[in-house]
């Protein structure tokens, strides 16, 4: 098992209804944007390469990102929220200098 970051139940339970497994993995990364400087990108994926760092991985789910983003996924909690308003995925980064209210972007 590895733990780079930490999955809420709630994450893992949405995470596996969209079909993300050890083999059809979710794939993370960070990009320029958002309002807060730089944003989480996420996108299911099945072609592992020489490259991918693994974050997470159990029997069920699977996370991997690239090296360069590696540095700002340590550490965080993948969390989901069902709310009336807004719902999915947050991401809480504790060595976030700030975050937007949506937590889907951040400032290193």
């Amino acid at each position: 098992m590895t733990e780079l970051l930490s999955v809420t139940d709630k994450a893992r339970g949405q995470l596996q209804a969209l079909d993300v497994t050890p083999s059809n993995f979710l794939r993370l990364w960070v990009g320029e944007g958002g309002c807060s400087g730089m944003s989480y990108q996420a996108v299911i994926d099945d072609n592992a390469t020489p490259l991918d760092v693994v974050l997470y991985e159990d029997a069920d789910i699977k996370i991997v990102s690239d090296n360069q983003s590696r540095h700002y996924l340590v550490g965080i909690t993948i969390d989901y929220e069902d709310d009336l308003v807004k719902s999915g995925f947050r991401f809480i980064n504790p060595h976030a200098a700030k975050t937007c209210g949506c937590g889907g972007s951040f400032q290193a």
